[in-house]
């Protein structure tokens, strides 16, 4: 089975899906470096995953929309290059089996109508199925090229990031994210975002690279995009 991975955080979103994938050839795109799941990384910037699907789109598709689009500005801004998009395109020809979505991005994103647009494009050229991260089919929706707009800037997320996930409800983070927060672990703080004002105990993980930080609702959800940038203060 050959997965195109869309996941943040797949072994952290749903575990016994991720379980279900060890023996898959995976090819992930994501801000996040997954430990737990096998396969290669196409690192991307937090919420450009768009532009991503955009320059895959414009790879096959000869529709004005995608000749109009300034594909060296996505790239850059997305730091996705051309080399890695024919490498995604290539992994999409060669038999790929499911596109694992992020239900974040096809619901809480800010151009969601956008990558739901370009999900569809892509399923019907290549013939793969789009997955949530149930596993099931994603909602898209009645999509097509008609629904397409003029792409969205992502948000700015220079400074303390924190990764919203249900799995536990801790704050997790690595030595980058101390110095941009200006905190060390063990230390009690704030978290303060559009989204949520509360208090927890930061833990530093060594093996956390990057300014995002891991934040558990313990299964009671947050609310907005899984990614944040996030005021942190010692209390």
């Amino acid at each position: 089975m050959k997965i195109l991975n869309f996941a943040s955080l797949l072994s952290l979103q749903n575990p016994a899906l991720a379980e279900g994938f060890k023996s898959a050839e995976i090819l992930s795109v994501s801000p996040l470096q997954d430990a737990n799941l096998p396969g290669e990384l196409i690192k991307c910037e937090i919420g450009a995953q768009s532009f991503v699907l955009a320059l895959i789109c414009a790879s096959f598709c000869d529709e004005p929309y995608f000749a109009e689009l300034d594909l060296e500005y996505l790239s850059g801004e997305s730091s996705v290059g051309e080399e890695e998009i024919e490498q995604i395109a290539e992994f999409l020809r060669g038999g790929c089996d499911a596109l694992l979505i992020d239900d974040a991005l096809i619901k809480t994103h800010p151009d969601a109508e956008n990558i739901k647009a370009f999900l569809s494009l892509i399923a019907a050229k290549f013939g793969v199925k789009i997955l949530s991260l149930r596993g099931e089919r994603a909602d898209l929706g009645a999509q097509g090229q008609a629904n397409l707009s003029p792409l969205k800037e992502p948000e700015n997320f220079d400074g303390a990031v924190v990764f919203k996930h249900d799995a536990d409800e801790r704050l997790i983070g690595g030595r980058y994210f101390c110095m941009v927060a200006k905190i060390k672990g063990g230390d009690r703080v704030r978290i303060k975002t559009p989204h949520l004002n509360l208090e927890k105990e930061f833990i530093l993980d060594e093996e956390l690279k990057g300014t995002i930080a891991l934040l558990g609702s313990g299964g009671q959800g947050f609310g907005g995009y899984n990614f944040e940038l996030a005021e942190i203060s010692k209390v």
